[in-house]
């Protein structure tokens, strides 16, 4: 029978406890039959005590008549009544005494008829006496003889039952005393065996297998394989399975985790406190040249270059110091001598006491950023010179410097322009973004208002707007102080207003809201354009993405404003973001940071015309 924990230790306690109360109650069972059997006794010796003394009390007041009448003093005659008084009280003593003992009672009353019979031939006799009628007091007292042999006979044969009664109940209480003996003894013995039994019991179903689990658990910490199953229905049971499970589990992790680590296109080791491999994987070999066999115990310090070693050192042993884990980059000598970048990530495992290192190969990559870096150079020198001159040319051209042209030459020309326009519009942007990035662009902040951004940037796209008869609607706006660099922010409301009115349809309107929420101000431009997919709502701010791929030819757009509006917006410390519905418009917001002061007073869409 399976049995649970619970119901081990409810059998733990309930079996003892029925059998104390079983013992308690038959205990108690025969120590009432001894007290009952005492009391028996006590009550026989009380009777016959008191018989006796009546007996005695009887015989005084006969003796006391007696000699009253051939004396005649006084103090005998006081002894008599004296003695009559006690018999009395002695008899309203025995007849209490009997009262609940019908044979007993049967017998006094007997008795009892009998003394009353005797009392009045005692009267008779003391009044004889008094009258000095001799004859008929020895008369009187004749009788009282007769009768009292009668009274003495019942009262003998009723004491000699009492001291019967005595001897059986001394008897009985023996009886009762070697019972009781006796079940202490068997208690003792059964609570003996029942305590070596449930033991037995419990270290068979519980103590041997909890023995188990626990060694299951040193084996565990120690990657050995595990005992067998304890099986069972019970908790311990259930535990041990759960227990097999997760050591399954976990060694399905290590597994994985080993596979992760040997298949890992990172180097993943471990260093001691003093920076010497304890642990590397096969990637070392791929992009240091050396076997992981060959770096263990070799210090890290040996591969490094000499221009490096102090700052890796430094940022090692600051890490070992503070337990915590930190990142940098350094340069490794590989086994052919060649120069690798590096960007270590370490944390200290007290556990371990050693630091989990995974190394990142950067090399490629810092040699794309100084493509980067050239091409950028290359954009901004070679290429956005000879735009310019072009731009200039174009623009002599259309002024007639070179002479009439026709009205076809102007068009071209025309076109020509906005193509190079364009383009350096293009390559200006790029050039925007890259230092954006690289963090070296410098922002000139002041504290403005709202309305001084809005006004400059409304006014450039005011005539696109009115070509396609769009509203742009700004009583929604209220002023607030803003620190900015006021031309990067025109450049993002610019880039936001013309975008709107771009994939907004003729005859609608765009809102422009401002607010003030804690530290910040929001600056919302709302449209009733096509609107923005869920699925592009994040990735429109990265560069080159737009909603449609034909947007870059239908609209006009490179793809890059919504990256410099949210670089620009981000350098301020602030974020930006939309919110749309596909076909009822969108939402584009962004947040700048308040100045100490700020003003709480609409504006009314007049004053920014």
């Amino acid at each position: 029978m399976a049995l649970t924990l619970s119901k081990k230790a409810l059998i733990l306690v309930a079996v003892p406890l029925a059998f104390e109360l079983g013992f308690v109650g038959v205990f108690a069972v025969l120590l009432h039959q001894v007290d009952h059997e005492r009391a028996r006794e006590a009550h026989a010796r009380d009777v016959a005590a008191h018989l006796n003394l009546l007996l005695r009390l009887v015989l005084e007041r006969s003796s006391s008549l007696i000699v009253s009448h051939f004396t005649s003093k006084e103090n005998f005659r006081k002894r008599a009544d004296n003695a009559k008084k006690r018999s009395y009280r002695e008899k309203d003593v025995i007849t209490k005494l009997v009262a609940d003992v019908p044979h007993e009672k049967e017998s006094w009353d007997k008795i009892y008829r009998a003394f009353e019979v005797g009392d009045s031939y005692f009267d008779n006799a003391k009044t004889m006496v008094d009258i000095g009628n001799k004859m008929a007091a020895g008369m009187e007292m004749i009788k009282v003889n007769r009768l009292m042999d009668e009274v003495f006979q019942a009262i003998d044969h009723l004491v000699e039952e009492q001291e019967a009664e005595q001897l059986e109940r001394k008897q009985a209480q023996a009886v009762y005393r070697e019972q009781i003996q006796l079940l202490l003894y068997a208690a003792m013995a059964f609570n003996i065996l029942l305590a070596v039994s449930l033991a037995l019991y419990f270290n068979r179903g519980t103590s041997a297998r909890l023995k188990v689990l626990l060694d299951n658990t040193y084996k565990l910490a120690a990657e050995k394989p595990l005992s067998n199953e304890i099986g069972g229905d019970d908790e311990l049971g259930h535990l041990d399975r759960t227990f097999h499970k997760m050591a399954e589990a976990l060694a399905s992790l290590r597994r994985k985790e080993h596979a992760v680590l040997m298949s890992a296109a990172d180097i993943i080791c471990s260093l001691d406190k003093d920076r010497r491999f304890t642990a590397v994987n096969p990637a070392v070999k791929k992009h240091w040249g050396y076997e992981p066999d060959d770096l263990i115990g070799r210090k890290l310090d040996q591969l490094l270059l000499d221009d490096d070693a102090e700052s890796t050192v430094s940022q090692i042993e600051n890490i070992v110091s503070k337990k915590g884990q930190a990142a940098f980059t350094n340069r490794i000598v590989t086994n052919d001598q060649r120069e690798r970048d590096c960007e270590w990530s370490v944390v200290w495992s007290d556990q371990e006491k050693s630091l989990m290192c995974v190394v990142h190969d950067i090399t490629e990559r810092k040699q794309i950023d100084q493509m980067k870096q050239d091409f950028v150079a290359m954009v901004s020198h070679d290429l956005r010179t000879p735009l310019t001159s072009i731009q200039m040319v174009h623009s002599l051209l259309a002024a007639g410097a070179y002479g009439p042209i026709n009205d076809d030459g102007l068009d071209s020309i025309n076109g020509a322009q906005n193509s190079v326009d364009r383009l350096i519009g293009l390559v200006n942007d790029l050039l925007d973004l890259e230092r954006m990035e690289a963090g070296r662009m410098d922002l000139e902040l002041e504290s403005i208002d709202v309305f001084e951004l809005l006004k400059p940037s409304i006014a450039v796209v005011e005539n696109t707007a009115r070509n396609k008869s769009i509203k742009i609607d700004t009583s929604g706006v209220t002023e607030a102080l803003v620190m900015v660099d006021k031309e990067r922010i025109i450049q993002v409301l610019i880039n936001l207003l013309a975008n709107s009115i771009k994939f907004s349809p003729k005859d609608t309107t765009i809102n422009v809201t401002s607010s003030k929420n804690g530290k910040f101000a929001t600056i919302a431009i709302i449209d009733e354009g096509r609107g923005v997919p869920e699925s592009m709502r994040q990735s429109i701010f990265e560069r080159f993405k737009q909603v449609k791929k034909a947007d870059a030819a239908n609209k006009k757009g490179s793809g890059l404003g919504l990256a410099i509006s949210k670089a620009i917006v981000e350098l301020h410390g602030g974020s930006i973001n939309v919110e749309s519905e596909e076909g009822k418009g969108s939402k584009f917001y962004f947040t700048l940071p308040l100045t100490e002061q700020h003003l709480e007073k609409s504006v009314a869409p007049e004053e920014l015309s």
